[in-house]
């Protein structure tokens, strides 16, 4: 009787399929089954994991743009002019026919658009104070002359020509210089010069306007342009022609253009040269020539 063949026969190695056969310890089994089974709790525990991750996701999506996260309290900042009222509006803040906006939406591009286009509004910024609360601020332009328009109606501007409002005849209008030759136009919309003037030279007047705007003792200011002088004005209904030159250093200008009135009788001079404004140079009436 032959003995089977053992692990190596004559020093040959033995066969895989040998290597099947052969008998495995009890411990091997139980550590590979263990190891099978820990790899599988691990699967399942991920599985389990990132089923869960992606069920609160949803769930947050869900309540985020359900009714219950919708903006239940506004403050709008700064709108003195616009009022809040335009502003929620405009941003969409209200629902056409009630309800209003969820709190996600808020503060999209297309809102601060829409706010930023009403005429008053130069930026807008949206703040969200969860769960419910949104402020907006606002900052709005600030006026710098009157421009004539239609049926002796004034159009309040600010310095880049931007008209804010239009005053009807007969209103009290707010106290800023005049700008002249402009042709007014629809609040929102930019005021267009009357030729010859061009438009740089009506924005340079507009400078000149914002800088002597709110100053005491140039109330009535009236800024044209000349075409051998430049930039002039006419102040309190003074003989003087007030000769500004350029809109370069126009608040130098003005300020003491603002100190002479308060020392000299401008009243007595034909002409005041403030082209440079540290030298300003006055041409007396010839009834003053020589007083």
């Amino acid at each position: 009787m032959e003995a089977g063949p053992g692990p190596a026969v004559a020093g040959r190695p033995v066969g895989r399929s040998q290597l099947q056969r052969l008998p495995v310890h009890p411990r091997f089994r139980r550590r590979w089954a263990e190891a099978r089974r820990q790899e599988g709790l691990r699967r399942l525990r991920a599985l389990v994991t990132v089923t869960s991750c992606l069920a609160l996701v949803a769930a947050g999506w869900g309540v985020l743009h359900s009714s219950l996260m919708a903006v239940k309290r506004v403050e709008v900042v700064g709108a003195g002019h616009t009022g809040a009222a335009a502003v929620e509006g405009a941003a969409g803040l209200v629902r056409p026919g009630g309800g209003h906006q969820l709190m996600v939406d808020v503060g999209s591009a297309a809102a601060v658009r829409a706010v930023e286009g009403l005429p008053w509004v130069a930026s807008v910024s949206f703040h969200r104070h969860w769960p419910w609360t949104v402020v907006v601020d606002v900052q709005e332009r600030k006026p710098a002359a009157l421009v004539s328009a239609a049926h002796g109606a004034w159009d309040v501007v600010d310095v880049t020509g931007r008209s804010l409002e239009q005053v009807p005849a007969g209103e009290p209008v707010p106290a800023l210089p005049v700008v002249k030759p402009a042709l007014g136009v629809a609040p929102g919309q930019q005021v267009v010069p009357v030729g010859p003037v061009s438009s740089s030279e009506l924005q340079q007047m507009l400078v000149a306007a914002s800088a002597a705007s709110g100053l005491q003792g140039l109330s009535g200011m009236q800024l044209s342009w000349s075409g051998s002088q430049g930039l002039v004005a006419h102040v309190n209904g003074w003989p003087a022609t007030i000769v500004l030159g350029s809109a370069d250093q126009a608040a130098e200008k003005v300020a003491v253009l603002q100190e002479l009135a308060g020392v000299a009788p401008l009243s007595h001079y034909s002409q005041v040269d403030l082209t440079v404004p540290g030298h300003p140079a006055l041409t007396p009436l010839p009834n003053y020539a020589n007083g």
